[in-house]
């Protein structure tokens, strides 16, 4: 084993940047598929674990401190699934990507948006952490998994239909809720790490 050249960490991130910029718009152009993709890079660039170290942590030793856009959990609701839909003439139903105009949206730590509570089904409550990692670590995007967490299985399938006639779906809310992660974070990256991307 060697060790990396420090030096490369900025090409490094300026390559994860373009497979996450490309895979959000991707997933918004309607390849849900792609969820699997932003999973992986925004786990690659905040997620720690005892064999590795997120990539920006190799760039800003402070990059959990810097500020991310965040729409803010309401407090003591049973049920919160924050992501905007769109539902066309036909009934289907397309999930929206957000600009951070929207008055839900603040600027908090990236460590508050990483483990703070996001997702509320009931009893059920995920942080964007754990919702990354579960689509990057069972759903097949770095690692599949046979068994999955309750919380990952009332994401991915959860007890809500949208939609009309023969276009309503069960959204996926976990891929949702990373292509919103994974838009959020390409806010960031260009904000805070503009140096190192252009």
């Amino acid at each position: 084993m060697v060790t990396r050249n420090p030096a490369n960490n900025p090409r490094l991130l300026k390559e994860q940047y373009e497979l996450l910029k490309d895979s959000v718009a991707e997933f918004y152009a309607g390849k849900e598929i792609k969820a699997l993709d932003v999973a992986v890079r925004i786990r690659t660039l905040v997620h720690d674990t005892d064999k590795s170290q997120a990539l920006l942590s190799l760039l800003a030793a402070n990059y959990r401190e810097l500020d991310i856009y965040h729409k803010l959990p309401s407090g003591d609701a049973v049920f919160v699934v924050n992501q905007s839909f769109r539902l066309s003439g036909d009934g289907a139903v397309k999930i929206v990507r957000d600009d951070f105009s929207s008055i839900a949206y603040t600027l908090v730590s990236l460590e508050r948006w990483w483990t703070e509570k996001y997702l509320i089904m009931g009893a059920v409550r995920s942080s964007k952490k754990q919702v990354v990692t579960d689509v990057a670590n069972k759903d097949g995007g770095a690692h599949l998994a046979s068994e999955v967490p309750i919380r990952h299985a009332a994401a991915s399938e959860p007890p809500l239909i949208l939609g009309r006639n023969e276009n309503a779906v069960r959204p996926n809310l976990a891929r949702g809720i990373v292509a919103q992660a994974g838009n959020e974070m390409l806010n960031y990256i260009e904000r805070h790490f503009s140096l190192y991307i252009r």
